[in-house]
């Protein structure tokens, strides 16, 4: 198992965690209806500007939490698998070498996947912020852990709760290794697990 903790003191996340969630809020519900809600739970800065700057991870944890209290935690579950891929997208066009893009799915799928997720562990604090991020690569998938993640800090209930984190990562590793692969959150720190647990498969 292959583990990044995150820099002493560092809990700064990457701006597409808010920007990508307020996407997906306008592409779910609409542009009139998402700035109402925005500005119903307090966070109607963001219908004027948008950050482009690392952010507190804070500010992710307290926007979701407020579209939760506000939505329900299914409504928001739809709305941050949404912001996860729209994330992957923007990665896949803008962070991902095009060589890297072209090389890994001719790779045998264990092969891509232990080269791209130690390329992710490399710069892991810029989507887990204070979280701890560890994998390890099987024959036929892999598995991806992430420790008090912010997405579900805090929080307790009886079902995984990371849909922005399992839709990204399967947004993001879909093209890179293989269009059939799956990931799936087999356990959460929102259930009481030690590590959100990611499972990746290739059917």
């Amino acid at each position: 198992m292959h583990t990044t903790h995150a820099t002493a003191g560092v809990v700064r996340i990457g701006p597409n965690s808010i920007i990508q969630t307020v996407g997906a809020l306008n592409e779910v519900y609409g542009a009139e209806d998402a700035r109402a809600i925005l500005e119903r739970i307090g966070h109607s800065a963001l219908n004027e500007q948008l950050p482009t700057d690392m952010v507190d991870e804070q500010v992710f944890m307290a926007l979701i939490n407020a579209l939760r209290t506000d939505l329900g935690f299914e409504a928001t579950g739809k709305v941050l698998a949404r912001s996860g891929e729209r994330t992957a997208d923007y990665l896949l066009a803008n962070r991902i070498p095009a060589p890297i893009r072209i090389l890994l799915p001719w790779l045998p799928s264990s092969l891509g996947l232990r080269i791209f997720l130690k390329a992710i562990a490399g710069h892991a604090w810029t989507f887990a912020g204070s979280g701890r991020f560890s994998y390890d690569v099987g024959r036929r998938g892999a598995t991806i852990c992430l420790a008090d993640s912010p997405e579900c800090r805090g929080m307790a209930t009886d079902a995984p709760l990371c849909h922005y984190y399992t839709h990204c990562f399967q947004a993001l590793l879909r093209p890179l290794i293989n269009p059939r692969l799956i990931v799936r959150e087999t356990a959460c720190g929102a259930m009481g697990a030690d590590a959100c647990t990611f499972e990746v498969t290739i059917p």
